[in-house]
């Protein structure tokens, strides 16, 4: 005769057995399929968010400074490094280089817009070489005053290769016959990029010397050194180190883009909040199925006290319920949840729900997925905690009386 825990040998006889009515089988079931679909719901959604935020960080902070470090007066000679950066960030940052950079108005024959100055030396890396058309960099050089524009740029201004956009500074004024004018020059579009990304609307090249001129820095200046941080998004433990750099104003991406990750943040968290109050509520009907259970079985639980199971016993008995209840739903969940996120796409254009050219990015995060199991695991096992012990507060002697 082989041994059966008594505990888990009755458990499994209410679970699977005859003896629990049809109401209550079914409200298990929706429990578990609540469950499930909760669990389900959280994999994918925040795949698809991780996603979306993995190719923003790819395709917009690639593109733009990710520090500029500078001083009070805007301006640096490049013959002044910031030596003390480089030992505190040594293995944090990829490279540095001096950039000129500032907020210009772009203006063609028929349309004007707003934009970002960089000016950079050609010989050194730029990110944006890779998505150039002709490949002209070679020709970007000193006094030419050639330009390199992104494509969405190019449409808004009706400008193609060739063509001649005026570039204005209003930060900088100087004098002329009729008074104080901002800082202008007449370039000549040299290439343009292209990278589907936001920056193709307003960020523009330019040679550092030309730039370096229109902003009227004296010789051999430039705005400041540009840092590329292998880690963008940690730059806020990065910047604590400002306090030590006396002479340098620390600027980064949070400035000008801040705004959007954080609101993405927000969204994700109130994402992620709403799909724990989904499975908060599939717990409900655990404890409906438990209350409805003990309602019907307190005879039976009255009859095991007497035959000696303890306090500890009983409330064991139901939990084990609760739990195998919660831990179907759990896996099954878990399993859907990757199954869709790695199909997601492929799901959504056999429904047609988006078109051909549109791709959902999904990246799933392991280490996320770990923690939603044991979130769901530890609302499973606070939702069985109540009815359990409260079955076994049963009192033998006056159920069995009126019985």
């Amino acid at each position: 005769m082989t041994y059966r825990p008594a505990v888990l040998f009755i458990a499994l006889r209410y679970i699977f057995g005859k003896s629990i009515d049809q109401f209550s089988r079914n409200i298990y079931w929706i429990s578990r399929i609540a469950i499930m679909l909760g669990v389900m719901a959280m994999i994918t959604v925040l795949s698809v968010m991780n996603g979306c935020e993995r190719d923003i960080k790819q395709s917009l902070l690639n593109f733009i400074p990710h520090v500029l470090l500078t001083t009070d007066k805007g301006y640096v000679h490049v013959e002044h490094k910031p030596k003390l950066v480089l030992r505190q960030l040594q293995h944090k940052i990829i490279c540095m280089q001096p950039l000129v950079t500032s907020n210009v108005i772009l203006q063609s024959p028929r349309k004007a817009s707003f934009g970002v100055m960089l000016g950079i030396n050609p010989n050194h890396f730029e990110p944006l070489y890779l998505y150039l058309l002709n490949k002209h960099i070679n020709r970007l050089s000193s006094g030419k005053y050639y330009i390199i524009i992104g494509s969405a740029l190019a449409k808004l201004l009706e400008v193609s290769i060739n063509d001649q956009i005026r570039v204005i500074v209003p930060s900088v004024r100087q004098i002329t016959p009729i008074g104080y004018v901002p800082s202008q020059r007449l370039f000549t579009v040299l290439d343009i990029y292209i990278t589907t990304s936001e920056v193709d609307s307003y960020q523009v090249l330019i040679h550092q010397s030309d730039a370096s001129a229109l902003m009227r820095y004296p010789s051999k200046c430039v705005t400041g050194w540009r840092l590329w941080l292998h880690e963008p998004f940690l730059v806020n433990s990065y910047s604590d180190y400002s306090q030590l750099y006396k002479d340098w104003v620390w600027k980064d991406w949070r400035e000008c883009k801040g705004s959007l990750f954080q609101a993405m943040k927000i969204e994700k968290n109130i994402m992620s909040l709403l799909l724990v109050l989904i499975i908060i509520a599939a717990s409900f009907n655990v404890i409906s199925f438990l209350v409805l259970l003990i309602l019907d079985k307190q005879i039976e639980i009255a009859v095991l006290q007497t035959y000696g199971f303890t306090r500890r016993q009983i409330v064991l008995l139901f939990m084990i319920q609760g739990f195998g209840n919660g831990i179907l739903g759990i896996i099954f969940g878990t399993g859907l949840g990757l199954l869709l996120s790695n199909r997601l796409n492929e799901i959504l254009l056999f429904f047609k729900i988006l078109p051909d050219t549109v791709q959902l990015p999904v990246e799933i995060k392991y280490y996320q997925i770990l923690g939603i199991i044991f979130m769901t695991f530890v609302i499973v096992l606070l939702a069985t905690l109540y009815p359990s012990w409260r079955a076994a507060s049963v009192h033998p002697a006056k159920i069995l009386r009126h019985g």
